[in-house]
């Protein structure tokens, strides 16, 4: 018979320390991200009046170059031996890129420019500090500390993203404008959206520099040779090397039905929300009740799986937190928005986009090979590139269906999410277990 060891160790000093500063660097990451994901599309439907359609075209497209640069960034990382470290220089270099391009985005003229700019420059440098900061985490965390650390970082990150949402709601109450088309809802101005996106790019460029100064990767000693490109690409995609990781691909499997829920309605969240034609004290109020909702979860849920083992609670959190999602469909009918049904209903979403992630992190840190952890992490990628295609597309048609609306990507996310259960239950736990001795 076999149980989960209940007793956890306390977490080392030099763990939360380096927890803090990864945590920084996620809220990097957070801080640009919204911006990205969120203000690129509304910068396509608001400045430039393009259909939902060409947000599905540019996120997916961004999604595929994504693919191709994950990967290629995560074997560069787990092979570069400088004396700066293995992912440092990676995440400062996507960092100071990232940032600049972010904030020429908001200049863009028309779609083809936009495109080029999020989808491939964008897409390219992000990924060198995606997957540079992510596989630093099991680098440097052990397993037993692995839902603790993630809960450190996570919300640590999601103070950035916070930031972010302040920056968003000063941006709806100065830029913010009646929508010509549908005086119901707001739009964003060109100048908005480059108010914004200075945020989201110095955000993004001052984590970078400070990560790269503080954070204290592993000794490069114990590290075998570095392995050229080619041959590490090819020893990926050898049939004996990736049987030897069922697990690995099992949890990715799953993680993209539920990732696919996400990209469903990420890309339309906020156009979703300019379309409820809310105040700002509306948008504040939704806030303060939603994200110390998250924080609380997320705490709990990185405690529970060091404590309890990684999958213990997830398949239960992801149907209470789709149901919830779904309600949201009943929040707006004709002109009138139930605001006590969206305060309701927020805090679900926000835990779905966010607080589930934790323990789904840490159990998939921990079925990343040891020594590829950055090369892993980029076919880990095809969590979020695989999911942004289809998510996206599916919403995009979603909304744009005249007969079904925008907030219908709310039961489609949710939908998702309820799909990925059984397959993450197919998934071993990762956390190490106990013999217990018969007496018989």
């Amino acid at each position: 018979m076999e149980e989960y060891v209940p007793d956890k160790p306390r977490l080392p000093k030099i763990v939360v320390i380096q927890s803090v500063i990864i945590g920084i660097l996620f809220a990097g990451e957070n801080i640009f991200g919204f911006f990205e994901q969120n203000f690129m599309n509304t910068y396509l439907s608001h400045v430039l009046w393009e259909p939902a359609i060409s947000v599905s075209i540019m996120v997916s497209l961004s999604a595929a170059v994504g693919l191709i640069m994950n990967l290629t960034f995560g074997i560069l990382s787990d092979n570069s031996r400088t004396r700066f470290g293995r992912r440092k220089p990676f995440f400062l270099i996507g960092g100071l890129f990232s940032g600049i391009f972010m904030i020429l985005f908001a200049f863009s003229q028309n779609f083809l420019v936009a495109v080029v700019i999020d989808a491939f420059l964008i897409g390219m440098f992000s990924n060198a500090y995606y997957v540079s900061e992510r596989a630093l985490i099991p680098d440097i965390v052990e397993p037993e500390y692995r839902g603790r650390a993630n809960g450190i970082i996570s919300i640590i990150g999601y103070m950035g993203l916070l930031l972010a949402i302040a920056g968003f709601l000063v941006a709806n109450e100065i830029f913010a404008i009646e929508n010509p088309k549908d005086p119901s809802g707001t739009i964003i101005t060109k100048e908005g959206h480059l108010f914004v996106m200075m945020i989201g790019g110095l955000a993004i460029i001052i984590c970078s520099i400070i990560g790269f100064f503080l954070a204290k990767e592993p000794s490069l000693d114990n590290l075998p040779p570095k392995k050229g490109f080619i041959e590490e690409l090819s020893n990926i995609f050898n049939f004996l090397e990736l049987k030897k990781q069922k697990e690995f691909f099992k949890i990715t499997l799953a993680y993209t039905i539920f990732q696919s829920g996400i990209a469903a309605i990420m890309p339309f969240l906020f156009i979703f929300i300019f379309s409820l034609g809310l105040s700002t004290l509306e948008l504040v109020f939704t806030v303060l009740i939603s994200f110390p909702i998250m924080f609380i979860v997320t705490y709990f849920l990185g405690r529970f799986s060091d404590q309890y083992g990684r999958k213990k609670f997830v398949p239960i959190a992801i149907f209470i937190v789709a149901i919830g999602i779904s309600l949201v469909l009943f929040v707006k009918s004709g002109d009138d928005v139930n605001l006590p049904l969206l305060y309701l209903c927020f805090p679900f979403i926000i835990v779905g986009l966010l607080g589930l992630a934790t323990p789904l992190q840490a159990w998939s840190q921990d079925l990343l090979p040891d020594e590829k952890r950055g090369t892993f992490y980029g076919l880990l990628n095809f969590i979020y590139t695989i999911s942004q295609i289809v998510g996206a597309t599916a919403a995009g048609l979603v909304a744009s269906a005249t007969a079904l609306g925008i907030a219908w990507i709310f039961p489609l996310g949710s939908l998702f999410f309820i799909l990925s259960i059984p397959f993450f239950l197919r998934v071993k736990e990762t956390l190490l277990v106990k013999e217990s001795v018969s007496t018989d």
